[in-house]
């Protein structure tokens, strides 16, 4: 059964919607998270341990496997040391800058995870409505059309506070590398060393397509409550009742009852 033309548009928004919370989720996830290598060169026979993301130690023997790369081909990528850059504070340590205060972990967590759920959210509503349009009805009761105007709403607000969050904390931070007179811009603060060495490679561009995506993101929810409330108005709007001097309901008696001889 074919979907309206609405329903079909608001599907296309959710594929667009998808993208940009992926795309906001990753960014963001790069920016604060950072692989961890391993520890220290050891003769071979020996145990080497690799430190894993979690903290959790993995033990390496040479005899059983082959030589691993070093430590080195394993540094920290474009990352903070899973601290979180936002409303941070950075330091200039004789050449080098160092965030010196950054924020709780979890304001970033928050802001990837809601991009992130909504991203998962979208994906999975439209898997269901391609199977359900190929497979099974695809029509929407008015319950389902709340329901999704609930959910809208509420993703608009996660994102808008997301957004936000994003655009505030990011101007908070280059204010921060500005004023310590190293470099102009936030763009430029890339190519500077920092401390430890390797970390905030590409911070600014990551956080840069994480707040554009949010804002685009933003956009399509936004459209695609429009839609929803235009489906929900059109169903809820009943169709007039016909009166007696409607041509339509002169049709109908005519065809029942023979037409009505005018009097003169």
């Amino acid at each position: 059964m074919a979907l309206p033309w609405l329903q079909r548009a608001e599907l296309a928004l959710f594929a667009a919607a998808f993208l940009c919370g992926a795309v906001a989720a990753a960014a963001l996830t790069r920016t604060q998270v950072r692989r961890r290598g391993w520890v220290g060169g050891v003769e071979r026979g020996e145990t080497r341990t690799c430190k894993a993301p979690l903290k959790l130690n993995v033990f390496y023997n040479h005899r059983l496997f082959p030589d691993p790369p070093h430590c080195s081909s394993f540094s920290p990528q474009g990352s903070f040391s899973g601290s979180c850059p936002l409303y941070g504070v950075v330091s200039l340590n004789r050449s080098s800058l160092a965030l010196s205060r950054p924020s709780a972990p979890s304001l970033c967590y928050f802001v990837a995870g809601a991009s992130g759920l909504l991203a998962l959210y979208c994906l999975l509503l439209l898997l269901f409505w391609v199977y359900s349009s190929c497979i099974e009805d695809s029509h929407r009761g008015r319950i389902g059309l709340r329901v999704a105007l609930a959910i809208s709403a509420i993703a608009i607000f996660l994102v808008l506070v997301s957004a936000c969050v994003l655009r505030f904390g990011t101007s908070s931070l280059c204010k921060s590398i500005t004023s310590l007179n190293a470099t102009i811009s936030c763009s430029e603060a890339q190519k500077i060393p920092w401390t430890p060495p390797g970390t905030a490679l590409q911070f600014y561009s990551n956080l840069h397509n994480a707040e554009n995506s949010s804002w685009v993101n933003l956009v399509l929810w936004c459209m695609v409550l429009v839609l929803q409330v235009v489906q929900w108005k059109s169903e809820a709007t009943p169709y007039p009742p016909l009166e007696s001097g409607d041509s339509e309901w002169s049709s109908e008696t005519d065809a029942l009852f023979g037409p009505r001889l005018s009097h003169s």
